[in-house]
């Protein structure tokens, strides 16, 4: 019997938080998950926002990759943080300009620098919220008539309201951010004067561009793509659908446009919402009721998807809302044509799809020859985005890769100095925390690229817990359901997802198996009795013979220091080990609370992270 192990060092302790390890902005989810669950929500709210200047929308939709390697999902289902995280923003009443997380911040030494910011969405404004504190003069360029990027251009109100954005983006622009919209770098704004009037630049501008089907009808009246269709019901203009549309696509794009399809109706010019008098405002919920009920989209609405429901790319909750609205999804369909009358769409023709992916795991869709048409009166194409370039004319010295996107370095540049790139135009498509830490980056490569310095250290230290326990019934706690509204008053604007109460958002923070508490032992005290080996609920110490066991160089280290020869010298007796697994443990303590010698400590890992900027 072998066994491999490593010596505990920071590394180890870092990934046995593996919800902090798996966010790309390092969030303290496990602690602002307890903060809720004892009652703490303004320190909850603290430690969700201090890296996220946009915490409260991803409260609302962020792919929670800390959910998806949350160690409690290994014993039933995973915490749900992303809800605890608009559990605490929902709780929090940030009015513009005054998030008590900057309200402690001295006022920033003016850098005489100036910045230009060529896009409007997550990265772009967090690479300005950034660039702000640092004392820069930051000034970001919209082509849209409104900021937020694809969160307000491409995600449909019901998923996130419009207050949420602005609300986000006003707190932004109040750190003295300057905010240009309507202008359009290569028809209002030539790439050579944005680099004569600032020392840098930052592109930040999407993918907001649909992908075309290049196949037969594509040019049917009728015919829409996915990313244009969000863009112009989120703006507010008319799209005429018929009773019965086809969305074709698998991934998040198409469920939104789907679903938007059902809410479809136009209301901005009937009721204008600004400017209004005292006797119009006195009429809002007359308004806000005439809207619920105007807005009523197709009668039909039917999703085409090459992949089978375990493949499609888009989240799985919310292809059960599409559905759970009366959305009928088809899989393993792919669109072979679109078939008209006169010029205008009459159904689709689809090819039943055997397999998306070849032996190499590359996208080859393979067809039978089952066919059928699916009558319909539009058809949505949701298959995809691309960057629009269309700025460059090739004399600015910044390429684009093969894939249509800017060629970066590590830092972020692009190949013309002083020239950044970040979000999807520099990775392709991304998840919007990405795109947060996309914009953290990007403030910081531009900052040391104007001469600046920087210096980040991390303090690290076990604090001993002497009376440790988990919260009573902790295990036995199901993960909280999300309340939703009922399917018949999902109309309109109405947000879906309706967020946790306070008895639901404790006890949901209740469950969380604190993963920065560890069990520390103490090798010279231990009497290898096994004690906590028969206590332990879960199995997860195993007492071990170290002549049975294999490490690395740092393990061979230890033992040669401890006990004078190398690893492969022990003799079998001569010395034993405890091994543990983590992924099992649940800290309860009860191995700390037996042993005898007190040579199990039950303690915390606290980090305190300070950067300097120079």
């Amino acid at each position: 019997m072998s066994y491999s192990i490593t010596v505990p060092d920071q590394e180890y302790f870092d990934k046995n938080i593996p919800c902090r390890s798996a966010c790309p902005i390092h969030t303290e989810c496990g602690r602002y998950v307890q903060a809720i669950g004892i009652s703490q929500d303004e320190e909850a709210y603290l430690l969700a926002r201090a890296p996220n200047p946009f915490a409260y929308v991803l409260g609302r939709i962020c792919a929670h990759p800390c959910e998806d390697n949350c160690r409690r999902g290994k014993i039933d289902e995973p915490i749900a943080i992303c809800a605890l995280k608009r559990y605490a923003t929902d709780r929090h009443n940030l009015g513009m300009g005054h998030d008590p997380a900057r309200k402690k911040l001295p006022a920033p030494v003016k850098r005489g620098k100036r910045i230009a910011i060529v896009g409007a969405g997550v990265c772009g404004l967090t690479c300005a919220h950034d660039l702000a504190l640092l004392g820069y003069e930051v000034e970001v360029f919209e082509s849209a008539p409104v900021p937020g990027g694809m969160l307000y251009l491409g995600i449909p109100q019901f998923r996130l309201p419009r207050e949420i954005i602005k609300m986000e983006v006003d707190n932004i622009l109040a750190m003295g951010v300057t905010l240009h919209t309507r202008v359009t770098l290569g028809r209002d704004l030539s790439f050579a004067e944005l680099r004569a009037k600032f020392d840098s630049v930052l592109l930040a501008t999407g993918l907001n561009k649909g992908r075309e089907l290049n196949i037969p009808g594509a040019h049917l009246a009728g015919v829409y793509n996915g990313i244009d269709f969000l863009i112009n019901v989120n703006l507010g203009f008319e799209i005429e659908l018929g009773k019965r549309v086809v969305v074709v696509g698998g991934g998040n794009v198409a469920i939104d446009v789907a679903r938007a399809a059902v809410r479809l109706v136009q209301e901005s010019a009937i009721f204008p919402e600004a400017d209004q008098d005292d006797d119009a405002k006195g009429l809002q919920p007359a308004f806000d009721a005439a809207r619920m009920a105007l807005r009523s989209g197709a009668e039909e609405v039917e999703l085409v998807s090459l992949e089978s429901r375990a493949q499609m790319p888009a989240w799985k909750g919310e292809v059960d809302e599409a559905e759970h609205e009366g959305i009928a999804v088809e899989n393993g369909w792919g669109p072979k044509e679109i078939v008209g009358e006169n010029g205008k769409v009459t159904g689709l023709k689809v090819r039943h799809c055997l397999t998306v992916f070849d032996e190499n795991g590359r996208f080859n869709p393979a067809f039978s020859d089952e066919e059928k048409i699916i009558p319909c009166d539009s058809v949505i194409l949701a298959i995809g985005q691309q960057a629009d370039l269309s700025f460059l004319s090739g004399e600015e010295g910044v390429q684009v890769t093969p894939r249509g996107i800017l060629k970066i370095d590590e830092n972020l540049m692009t190949t013309a100095p002083g020239v950044f790139a970040g979000g999807d135009v520099a990775f392709g498509p991304r998840i919007l925390v990405e795109a947060v830490a996309n914009g953290h980056k990007a403030a910081r490569s531009i900052h040391v690229f104007l001469s600046g310095k920087t210096k980040k250290t991390v303090l690290s230290r076990f604090r001993i817990l002497p009376n440790w326990e988990m919260p009573r019934g902790f295990l036995s706690t199901p993960r909280q359901k999300m309340p939703v509204l009922a399917a018949n008053r999902r109309i309109g604007i109405a947000e879906v997802e309706l967020g946790f109460d306070e008895e639901q958002g404790r006890a949901e923070g209740l469950r969380c198996l604190n993963c920065q508490v560890n069990t520390i032992f103490d090798g010279s005290k231990c009497i290898l009795c096994a004690g906590c080996v028969d206590v332990c609920p879960e199995s997860c110490l195993r007492l071990v013979d170290l002549a049975q066991v294999k490490g690395d160089a740092r393990y061979e280290a230890l033992i040669h220091n401890r006990y004078g020869v190398p690893a492969a010298g022990l003799e079998a007796g001569q010395a034993g080990a405890i091994i543990k697994n983590e992924e099992k443990c649940i800290r309860c303590g009860l191995c700390a609370a037996r042993c005898p010698t007190g040579a199990i400590t039950m303690e915390a890992l606290e980090q305190q992270e300070r950067e300097v900027f120079e």
